[in-house]
């Protein structure tokens, strides 16, 4: 997935790049930037020949590494979060299931007996960022049949995104 554009519970790197029609490389660090080389400044303007770009400003503000730069610099990727769900841990030791429960990013769920599959359900509404609203005339005591959903990841979580 990572050579097609896709980071896997990666968040983008904090930079401010803007392609300039003139003016030369901008470059300006908030802080120290160990990752890129004893000379950062020249390791970021060789890659930014590279992808043939001569005017442009870029602020960096978090230590990153080329890669990142890359990203950065490509413009077209996207940074997902992932869950990983471990079924079937009635078929395996309770040790196994602890290890596998203990890593990043992930869950275990027995579906057959109905293990975690609530704690499955929390997880997902967080992992993709959905609340629920519910509406209430005035006067009137509010819906609870049918709330609206709204996702933090898209339009926002306001009114106007709910209309």
């Amino acid at each position: 997935l990572e050579t097609v554009g896709l980071r896997l519970n990666k968040s983008p790197p904090n930079v401010y790049f803007k392609v300039k029609k003139e003016g030369g490389v901008k470059f300006n660090a908030t802080v120290p930037l160990t990752k890129l080389g004893d000379d950062p400044q020249y390791s970021v303007k060789r890659m930014l020949s590279e992808y043939k770009i001569h005017n442009c400003e870029i602020l960096l503000r978090e230590d990153i590494d080329s890669e990142q730069l890359v990203d950065v610099l490509i413009g077209n990727r996207k940074y997902i979060k992932c869950l990983y769900v471990y079924n079937k841990i009635d078929m395996i030791t309770i040790e196994e299931v602890d290890k596998l429960a203990r890593l990043p990013n992930s869950i275990v769920v027995s579906v057959y007996m109905k293990l975690n599959l609530e704690n499955l359900l929390e997880k997902m509404w967080d992992y993709m960022g959905l609340i629920r609203v519910f509406t209430k005339r005035k006067g009137a005591p509010p819906e609870l049949q049918e709330p609206l959903i709204l996702s933090t990841q898209r339009k926002g979580v306001t009114v106007e995104a709910a209309t």
